[in-house]
């Protein structure tokens, strides 16, 4: 079940990346509403970061292609934030929280020309959007897992961009971050922004989401969650999978679909 948008603020078709001749994705195909919260979701292996990373073409395509406002990336990055995974950051990097988030001004300006005041203001603004300004003089890696990922989501912020890809931005943060980070993905979205996130907690997916993605390596079902998130279509991504399904019949019984748009 994929849903056909006649507008799609993103649209891939038939992409496929293989590592090492093994496919890692293969004949993906969707498109997105402008303005969606949506939620990537599967199992793990199933390509979820991969499918990022090639839309912003980090890793090579094998076939297929992405569009976004039915351009190619290289002439509207400008208006799309990436935010990676924890894990895959050097937290060692020389680098304070303040220098971090600073770094989203710079897709902005031409080449070699510095920061200048109103820059710094829109960086420091991203970080009281966090919930971080007090802590802009620390070394990044002297924070917790969820200060961290506050602080990229800070510079995606003062990106200004008009689409935010997030890989797992909820893994291994704290109650306070993960609510932290909701509120500001909801206020994007409120200001017509659209939102695409990598997922993996399947009680807290239909909540967040409105639109959701299932994948397991290939695209299983693409639409508004209250469609997408059926024990039909969710057995088949997670392949019968008995603790997921249990999860999954648990979440259904208690219908803790989304209220907001759809």
């Amino acid at each position: 079940m994929i849903k056909k948008e006649h507008s799609p603020i993103l649209e891939v078709h038939d992409l496929t990346v293989t590592y090492d001749s093994k496919p890692a994705l293969y004949n993906a195909s969707f498109g997105i509403p402008k303005g969606s919260m949506v939620g990537l979701v599967g199992p793990n292996g199933a390509g979820k970061s991969t499918l990022l990373k090639a839309l912003m073409e980090l890793v090579p395509h094998s076939n297929g292609y992405v569009k976004f406002f039915n351009e190619n990336l290289d002439s509207v990055r400008k208006k799309i934030a990436y935010v990676p995974q924890k894990e895959s950051v050097d937290w060692d990097f020389p680098a304070t929280v303040f220098d971090i988030v600073e770094m989203g001004r710079y897709g902005n300006k031409s080449l070699f020309k510095r920061l200048n005041k109103e820059d710094k203001e829109i960086a420091k603004e991203a970080l009281a959007e966090v919930k971080m300004l007090e802590y802009a003089d620390r070394h990044i890696s002297e924070l917790s897992g969820g200060q961290q990922q506050r602080v990229f989501i800070a510079r995606a912020l003062a990106q200004k961009a008009d689409i935010y890809l997030m890989d797992e931005p909820f893994a291994g943060v704290d109650v306070a971050s993960e609510k932290t980070i909701v509120n500001i993905l909801v206020q994007l979205q409120n200001e017509g922004k659209t939102i695409f996130v990598v997922h993996h907690n399947l009680q807290t997916a239909v909540e967040y989401f409105d639109w959701m993605i299932l994948i397991n390596k290939n695209i299983v079902a693409s639409g508004p969650t209250k469609d997408v998130f059926t024990p039909e279509l969710l057995q088949k991504t997670y392949d019968g999978n008995l603790t997921t399904l249990e999860q999954i019949g648990q979440v259904i019984q208690n219908k803790q679909f989304s209220t907001r748009k759809s």
